[in-house]
């Protein structure tokens, strides 16, 4: 945007602070830590094109609602999209989408999860 400076506004200029609709990026907010970084044995169900699927609750002790859940499986997903979500205190639930042509059937293996949250 020509003509707009984001170096710095009420009294921040040169900070490389940015205001913007209250937010502000300096100390004031806080910032997702890791709280957990740990494994669980996940078995994806087998996913026809197009298909998606929810897995049941996965026990994963230390989540709470509202974390963020990041997973890191053993092996190429070949098209398979994934996401987790926390569904409970100390449960996860992974969401599983087949963005591939053909049916998907990835392997049962210890996938990586590391949690996130504002503290």
């Amino acid at each position: 945007m020509p003509g707009v400076d984001f170096r710095g506004t009420a009294g921040n200029t040169g900070t490389g602070i940015v205001i913007a609709d209250g937010f502000q990026t300096s100390s004031g907010v806080s910032t997702p830590k890791v709280v957990l970084s740990t494994t669980i044995t996940f078995d994806p169900p087998s996913l026809t094109t197009g298909a998606f699927a929810v897995s049941t609750a996965v026990t994963v002790t230390g989540v709470a609602l509202g974390d963020s859940i990041e997973l890191y499986p053993p092996y190429d997903t070949d098209g398979v999209i994934y996401q987790a979500t926390p569904s409970a205190s100390n449960a996860i639930k992974i969401s599983l989408f087949n963005a591939n042509s053909g049916t998907k059937d990835l392997a049962s293996g210890t996938w990586g999860v590391v949690v996130k949250r504002r503290v």
